[in-house]
């Protein structure tokens, strides 16, 4: 027991960010940040349930809430687990060293799903107490049953949930692990599913429309297909001992189940993830030794980071596949879509504007996906130790850190061009507006590159443990985010009253210049004081 407490607590400690919070200094802004959002989002989860109160608790079925909210929990369960298989369980940095251990394979995995149990405790909280707390307020019979009811389901709920991710993750990773690109699997899976969140938070008064209309049904289909969801609204209502017992007999004995069938092909899952893979046969009397330029080579080198970073390319890649799919929607359903920003609450722009100005709204949405998009806002933190090594190269800092802002660019501009040939066919805009507008495809996305690394490079985080902990939880892509929102406000502003006041072609024109004056200004800063920030960087 001393030896899996301290292998637990070694896990905890060196892949889990969160628990070694207390040990950093000059980190109680970054506490008042997480606590900030967290606190935000539990109230945004506890308005909502207080919605579906209000519509169904003059029905008396206020139980269709809990298990809706267990269920809709448990669904954004799976598919966050599924997300967080790959840094939480599978291919982690320190399997050679656990696995060299006399420690048993099952105990290695059973702290590896502990550990991935603890962080889905804390997600399911976020959504669990925040329904707790509206229950109180609309529940017809209160006692202590239901608080002993609820305490006991935060910590039994994930369960189901992280066994699914795990079986969908084992079945992901041990397809991908066959192939040489290993992530693209991982990648695509991500983004189907975060394109669908996305359809559903558009969406979302229409669901609870659709959930008061249809609340016994929806309830009767989700007791039957979901067990848990049934059961904690059953003991919410009508409290059975013997019921509860048997649910947490039951996670335990899956658990325990899932853990031993898993063990089974787990490590042979790691084991192919970690080799290379090559899809032809090689003879050494064929090879022959390619030189690049120095750009070349440190461009080819951040793509591969790039590529082989699935958190990165989901995290920064998200706004650029939901920019094809938004171009191919607006030239299928463009006149559906008009409606929806002439609308009062929406954009309040009118239908004569919008149609005056085609041109402007396609520049609004190379704005939104430029500024949603911040890459180079983790590639300094990424190469992590091995700066040293790269500083003591014999290449120029600005070589290096324009290496990083020409790779971005060659991966957001033909995304962002391509975008722009669809709504260019579906608006037939004028040749002169189209070359306008793909300048700015590069202008526009130039500056949130070069702010991202100017910021990155005065916060690195090159101790990280892992890739996740610097794409999501740095203090570089937290800044590069809000100020990345807060200059796209500014811009669509300062666009869309320009459109007021002159034609497009003179906005486009207006525009181009501002950004090229911006971008010249950054480039400045960063070949003159992002050298020196790149200097000073050290372990």
């Amino acid at each position: 027991m001393k030896k899996l407490h301290s292998l637990i607590k070694a896990c905890m400690t060196s892949d889990m960010n969160l628990f070694k919070i207390k040990a950093k200094k000059g980190k109680k802004s970054s506490i008042a940040v997480v606590l900030f959002i967290t606190l935000c989002l539990m109230f945004t989860i506890w308005s909502n349930a207080n919605i579906l109160f209000e519509k169904l608790s003059p029905m008396h079925l206020q139980s269709v809430v809990l298990s809706f909210f267990v269920f809709l929990t448990s669904v954004l369960l799976i598919v966050e687990g599924i997300y967080k298989a790959g840094p939480l369980i599978f291919n982690c940095k320190d399997d050679q060293l656990l696995l060299s251990l006399p420690i048993k394979r099952r105990t290695v995995l059973f702290v590896r799903i502990f550990k991935f149990y603890i962080f889905e405790l804390l997600f399911n909280s976020l959504f669990i107490i925040p329904l707790i707390i509206a229950y109180i307020r609309w529940a017809e019979v209160l006692d202590w049953t239901f608080f002993l009811t609820s305490f006991i389901m935060i910590f039994t709920l994930p369960i189901i949930p992280i066994i699914i991710s795990c079986v969908i993750g084992a079945i992901i990773f041990g397809f991908s692990s066959h192939f040489k690109h290993k992530s693209i699997i991982q990648i695509v899976v991500s983004i189907v599913f975060l394109v669908v969140a996305l359809y559903l938070s558009f969406t979302v008064q229409n669901i609870f429309n659709y959930i008061a209309e249809n609340a016994e049904t929806i309830n009767n289909s989700i007791t039957k297909i979901y067990y848990p969801a049934g059961i904690y609204a059953s003991l919410a209502i009508k409290f059975n001992i013997l019921d509860l017992l048997v649910f947490i007999l039951i996670n335990i004995s899956l658990f325990s189940i899932s853990i031993f069938v898993l063990s089974k092909f787990y490590f042979k899952i790691n084991s192919r993830l970690k080799n290379v893979t090559t899809s032809k046969k090689t003879n050494i009397e064929d090879l022959k030794i390619k030189s690049n330029s120095i750009t070349k080579a440190l461009i080819k080198k951040e793509l591969n980071t790039f590529l082989r970073t699935p958190v990165l390319i989901i995290n920064s890649g998200f706004a650029l596949v939901l920019f094809i799919i938004i171009s191919i929607i607006t030239v299928i359903k463009f006149d559906s879509l008009i409606p929806i920003i002439s609308d009062q609450n929406g954009l309040n722009l009118s239908k004569d504007l919008i149609m005056n100005n085609l041109s402007i709204v396609i520049l609004i949405l190379i704005s939104i996906t430029s500024y949603m998009t911040s890459i180079t806002n983790s590639l300094i933190s990424l190469e992590g130790r091995s700066i040293v090594i790269l500083k003591s190269l014999p290449i120029k800092v600005k070589t290096i850190l324009m290496s990083k802002i020409y790779t971005c660019l060659l991966i957001t501009t033909p995304v962002l061009v391509i975008g722009d040939i669809i709504l260019f066919i579906k608006f037939k805009t004028n040749i002169f507006e189209s070359i306008l507008l793909i300048i700015l495809s590069v202008l526009i996305p130039l500056v949130s590159h070069f702010i991202g690394l100017l910021i990155n490079l005065k916060h690195p985080k090159l101790d990280a443990e892992n890739s996740t902990e610097v794409v999501k939880q740095s203090t570089s892509s937290f800044i590069s985010v809000m100020l990345g929102m807060i200059l796209l406000v500014l811009s669509i502003g300062i666009v869309i009253k320009l459109a007021t006041l002159m034609n497009s072609i003179l906005v486009l024109v207006i525009s181009v210049v501002i950004y090229i004056l911006i971008d010249s200004i950054l480039y400045w800063i960063l070949t003159n004081k992002g050298v020196k920030e790149f200097n000073q960087l050290s372990i």
